[in-house]
């Protein structure tokens, strides 16, 4: 692949973080992220969950928009608000525990993803990188999170 050929996967997945960012818009605020890197290195995984007192419970979201996209090589053509839609009619079971406020988490995830760069993909932790008080990027960024976010990392 030469430098200027558009690496898909990333495209594809980085859609992931905007649709979550469209569930934060439509009240679904307690629904959190958290990136990872696969242990081969090859693959970026996310989960959505809800962090709540009465339970905890994640959806893998890589997997997914995996089966929408199909084919690495291509582009998804949904917009962000197809693809919300979509989630959210497969998903309401999981998001009636997102419902509810958490600004802070909303307005620190808004800039963190519209700091990325096209195909720039954030992680929380790597078989090689724990977490911390910030987030790694595929492009060797570095992005602060909120204080004692790691805290939601790991099961």
């Amino acid at each position: 692949m030469n430098s200027k050929e558009k690496n898909y996967y990333n495209i594809n997945m980085q859609k992931i973080l905007f649709v979550a960012y469209e569930l934060h818009k439509r009240g679904y605020e307690k629904l959190r992220v958290e990136p990872s890197v696969a242990p081969t290195g090859l693959a970026w995984r996310c989960r959505f969950f809800v962090n709540s007192i009465q339970e905890k419970q994640a959806i893998i979201v890589s997997t997914w928009i995996g089966r929408i996209s199909e084919d690495d090589s291509l582009e998804i053509t949904k917009s962000i608000s197809e693809l919300t839609d979509l989630f959210e009619k497969e998903n309401m079971d999981f998001l009636v525990k997102c419902k509810g406020e958490s600004h802070e988490y909303v307005e620190w995830f808004g800039k963190m993803i519209n700091n990325l760069q096209e195909e720039e993909l954030p992680y929380a932790f790597a078989e090689y990188f724990s977490p911390d008080d910030y987030w790694e990027t595929t492009l060797d960024n570095k992005i602060k999170t909120l204080p004692n976010e790691n805290r939601y990392n790991y099961d």
